[in-house]
């Protein structure tokens, strides 16, 4: 015992620096800084929990709309929208999304900016914009979407945020309503529009076929009006000259003035021939006029017909997919999950705060008690003494525990041990089955003050 002592006393000075890693020495301050820690540690917890408190619980009630596939195949009828269901949605977001649209639904379900009683119009559209949920969601293969073939059902969550949870399942039944009513406004607008559009392109095109055929018709009836002229004339011709040679010979100039003048018209009369050599001048001029504008006319009318009847095609397939829209069997959007009141509010994370709150109080609190500890000059350690004096002049005697004593020393560790597990057992048994939960509580809690 006494080699063990004078090893003791030999210690290196460096190894009093040890006894700052000590937990009883953390235990000693904690002991004699009681109140530096407690003060800044009751404080803190107590304004951060009443913060905690005091923030307002928000809801979020969500539904949730499919994006139903077409209920006649496309090989029968074709949609007339073929529109992807994402730019759809972006675009029913922005349609419901308007100034006036959110402001009605303000006004109509009373919403309030927190405390603010009064907000300007800008302050409330941004606010419930802010506060709506409209986003696209991937839902996994179910029994509906085996049976179409569809390995993966397009859906969109819709919901609203809000501190009481009746109103925003209202708003967030609103919403829904409003996109559902929005998609097949917009599905039979544009079906309509493509129905009208390819109506008037009909009328068009029959109204350029008619006018075709019109100007066919007047340039054949003109053809054979100058063609009974002709005839008409020669005929006459004719019999002057059979009255004249019974009176002159044939060289008299009237009876060779008649002559040339049936031959004249003969030709004209005569169809035109392909021939240069029958090519004259005052030949076939009816035929070189009249030819060419009628075969010019006759593709007019074969290419007006052509278009025609491709038109026709495509507004009876528009007809078929305004139908198909009308009757709501094309693809569609259906409310799967209907907006609910919710139990549990979002946010505030109100735990997470919590220990939050807590881990910044016991911050502040051994933050002031180790400076309060700092800045005390007081000597309580064998390396506060060799600040002071030499070293040499101090002596550790060291502390010799009896079996009594190292037995109450356990039995008091075992005992405290057991109370602290039977404490945080029975706290959690009190969380779960008996206390409500905490966000419930806290309401309750801030209610009663309020009142």
């Amino acid at each position: 015992m006494l080699e063990k002592h004078s090893y003791q006393e030999q210690r290196p000075i460096e190894a009093e620096a040890t006894q700052s890693l000590d937990p009883s020495y953390f235990l000693e301050i904690l002991k004699r800084r009681a109140l530096y820690f407690a003060i800044p540690f009751i404080v803190v917890a107590s304004l951060g929990l009443l913060v905690i408190a005091a923030l307002p619980a928000r809801y979020l009630s969500q539904g949730t709309i499919l994006v139903e596939a077409q209920a006649i195949p496309s090989e029968f009828v074709r949609p007339t929208v073929a529109a992807l269901a994402n730019d759809r949605i972006q675009l029913i977001e922005q349609r419901i999304m308007t100034r006036d649209n959110l402001l009605e639904i303000a006004k109509k379900y009373r919403l309030a900016l927190g405390w603010q009683e009064r907000a300007s119009g800008t302050e409330i559209v941004d606010f419930i914009k802010a506060r709506t949920l409209i986003a696209p969601s991937e839902l996994k293969l179910n029994k509906m979407a085996s049976q179409q073939g569809r390995k993966n059902a397009v859906a969109f969550a819709v919901g609203f945020e809000y501190e009481n949870p009746q109103i925003a399942t209202l708003v967030a039944n609103e919403l829904v309503t409003m996109i559902l009513k929005e998609d097949v406004r917009l599905r039979t607008n544009d079906a309509t529009e493509t129905t009208r559009f390819l109506e008037r392109e009909v009328k068009r095109l029959e109204a350029q076929l008619s006018e075709n055929d019109a100007q066919i018709a007047a340039l054949k009836r003109r053809t054979d009006i100058s063609q009974i002229d002709d005839a008409t004339d020669i005929a006459r011709l004719k019999a002057e000259l059979l009255f004249k040679s019974a009176t002159y010979s044939p060289n008299h100039p009237d009876i060779i003035a008649l002559k040339r003048r049936i031959a004249a018209l003969q030709k004209i009369a005569a169809p035109a021939t392909p021939k240069a050599d029958d090519q004259s001048p005052s030949a076939g001029t009816t035929g070189d006029i009249v030819t060419p504008g009628l075969d010019t006319l006759e593709t007019k009318r074969k290419s007006l017909k052509d278009e025609l009847g491709k038109a026709n095609e495509k507004l009876s397939a528009a007809r078929l997919g305004e139908s198909l829209e009308r009757g709501q069997q094309s693809e569609r959007l259906e409310v799967i999950e209907q907006p609910t009141p919710p139990q549990q509010p979002k946010s505030p994370n109100r735990p997470k705060l919590f220990a939050v709150v807590m881990a910044l109080a016991l911050m502040i609190g051994g933050g002031v008690a180790g400076a309060a500890e700092m800045f005390d000059q007081s000597v309580r350690r064998s390396s506060d003494l060799h600040s002071l004096i030499d070293s040499h002049l101090v002596v550790a005697i060291p502390y010799i525990s009896t079996h009594r004593e190292m037995r109450q020393k356990r039995m008091t560790i075992i005992m405290t041990s057991g109370i602290v597990a039977a404490v945080v057992i029975a706290i959690l048994i009190a969380l779960l089955f008996i206390l409500p939960p905490l966000d419930v509580l806290f309401t309750k809690v801030m209610a009663a003050i309020m009142r």
